[in-house]
């Protein structure tokens, strides 16, 4: 089954990724997945979607009139064809995807920092300068966490690299017991 949605969700992957490359569209692609997986995502307007009693120009007129200009003809095209073949599902599994394609295309590097405490300006460039690589594009985001005490979280796709007060304490914490 698992196998199967892949499959699906390439098909959808492979049209969305030509299209955005044939136009140079990433970053609008990525905006209109990011509105469609935030519509998926709410149970209850994945459910109008999903909806036979109510006809699907109706609803895609709904999801235009709530979405407003955040998403454009093409997302509308999309969901539409996900409509009708009832596979709005798959939209986060292809907004999931189409990122990654669209990151390893345009060599761009998305790490996320959380800190204990707010950077200042002069941190946050030496941070930026450090984590962004040769030939590529850092797309920095940060966040606080006080429960960190100290320190700094980073997290670059899969790979974490937790340099806390937390984690420190914690480590020492368990090599005592």
């Amino acid at each position: 089954m698992r196998g199967s949605r892949r499959r699906r969700a390439a098909r959808y992957l492979e049209a969305v990724v030509a299209d955005a490359r044939a136009g140079q569209a990433w970053d609008a692609w990525e905006a209109d997945l990011e509105v469609l997986s935030a519509v998926v995502d709410d149970d209850q307007a994945r459910r109008f979607l999903q909806s036979t009693s109510i006809g699907l120009d109706d609803r895609l007129q709904a999801v235009q009139r709530a979405a407003g200009e955040a998403i454009s003809a093409r997302g509308l095209g999309l969901l539409r064809l996900l409509a009708e073949q009832r596979e709005v599902d798959l939209t986060q599994e292809i907004a999931r995807r189409f990122r990654d394609a669209a990151d390893e295309a345009q060599s761009v590097d998305r790490v996320h920092v959380t800190t204990a405490a707010a950077l200042g300006e002069t941190e946050l460039r030496d941070l930026r300068d450090s984590l962004t690589a040769p030939g590529r594009t850092l797309r920095l985001t940060t966040d606080i966490d006080p429960a960190l005490l100290g320190g700094f979280v980073v997290r670059r796709g899969d790979d974490v690299l937790d340099l806390s007060v937390r984690a420190r304490l914690q480590a020492l914490a368990s090599t005592l017991r």
